[in-house]
């Protein structure tokens, strides 16, 4: 697919995971690439999106599927040569690390210029434990790329290890709108409103949000939950079973204005994860642009996105330690002070107006560093 827009555009070949236009995403980095090539469109940008396969089946299929993808879309970008300056590739890295230094190759073979935009928290570990084969072929892609972009700031220094020219911090980021909801509570002696919002996985913490809920009651702090999202109908049961005493709403899968409308009746945002592959979590940047105060856990890239709009806990905190830091910001009275932080530090940081602008100014050769 293909933008229509006029002479002197930025023209770039968009290369990874792409959600379909108006078909739901399969994950972060569909939604996020989505996200990004619609909006590079709309600031004047031109371009090619090259999407990785949906591969199903054994094994052996899903193999032959990417190989068939890959072999294709270094065609494609060969076939589309003076229609773009720049591959814009989103690597899934693992096993696929050499198909995508075969398209990296191919870019540069015609004379184009890479921008290499490493958006896993996993990336360095997955590193380490590889040999030394991939390691260094990792370095060399690293290195020659024009641009480098990383999703975490916690991955500056390998980044700049790797990489001569200034790397650029390309985070997720929100649109905020014009109808921007506004906190339909103020704390007091209202009851603590707290949301998780997520696939409902042990790994990301929903059992510490529940056990949170009934800490804070123990504690003699009125708090609810709700709880925004979807997962096994076998895990999610028994949960909802085991919760029935407590002040646990299940929403289910909800539309993005609905969701938004449930962070917006929020007072924190809770958030215990300790997912493997965890980076830089959307709904993390969605509930701080509508005022949700954070309390996380010290993993991905949680700690340089909250700063110090909420509170991040080390990874191994449980229950009780949650309690304890909502309690603290709540009977200390620093709620409004720290929502009015986090809904700022979004806007600062994390909208399309200052993410994209940075990429493009990037393209075009205007270093943007990511300590900026």
């Amino acid at each position: 697919m293909r933008s229509k827009v006029g002479p002197g555009a930025v023209r770039i070949a968009y290369c990874g995971p792409v959600a379909q236009p108006g078909r739901p995403a399969r994950g972060g980095y569909e939604s996020a690439n989505r996200r990004l090539i619609d909006d590079l469109r709309l600031r004047g940008a031109d371009v090619i999106e090259v999407a990785y396969p949906l591969a199903l089946g054994s094994k052996f299929a899903k193999a032959a599927t990417y190989t068939r993808r890959f072999a294709g879309i270094a065609m494609e970008l060969v076939q589309e040569r003076k229609r773009f300056d720049i591959l814009h590739l989103t690597p899934l890295y693992r096993q696929f690390i050499y198909a995508e230094a075969l398209l990296c190759l191919v870019a540069w073979g015609l004379g184009k210029r890479v921008a290499l935009d490493i958006r896993a928290g996993s990336f360095i570990q997955h590193y380490r434990n590889r040999g030394a084969v991939y390691r260094k072929l990792v370095d060399a892609l690293m290195g020659r790329a024009y641009i480098l972009a990383i999703e975490g700031r916690e991955m500056l220094p390998f980044a700049e290890d790797r990489h001569k020219r200034p790397v650029l911090y390309l985070p997720n980021y929100v649109n905020p709108r014009a109808d921007q909801l506004q906190p339909c509570i103020e704390p007091g002696n209202d009851i603590v409103r707290i949301a998780f919002l997520g696939r409902i996985v042990p790994e990301k913490g929903i059992e510490t949000a529940i056990a949170t809920i009934e800490a804070l009651n123990t504690k003699g702090l009125p708090a609810q939950l709700e709880v925004i999202g979807d997962g096994d109908p076998g895990y999610v049961t028994a949960l909802m079973s085991d919760s029935r005493q407590l002040p646990v709403t299940w929403c289910g899968s909800l539309a993005p204005d609905a969701i938004r409308t449930k962070l917006a009746a929020a007072h924190f945002f809770i958030f215990p994860t300790r997912h493997f592959g965890e980076g830089h979590s959307n709904a993390l940047t969605e509930a701080m642009a509508e005022g949700v105060v954070p309390i996380c856990s010290e993993h991905g890239f949680n700690r340089s996105v909250v700063g110090g709009a909420g509170t991040v806990l080390p990874s191994e905190a449980n229950a009780m330690d949650y309690a304890d830091a909502i309690g603290a910001i709540w009977l200390e009275g620093k709620w409004p002070e720290m929502s009015a932080t986090a809904r700022d530090r979004v806007a600062r940081n994390f909208t399309g107006d200052v993410v994209v602008a940075n990429l493009i100014r990037c393209y075009a050769g205007v270093p943007t560093p990511s300590n900026a």
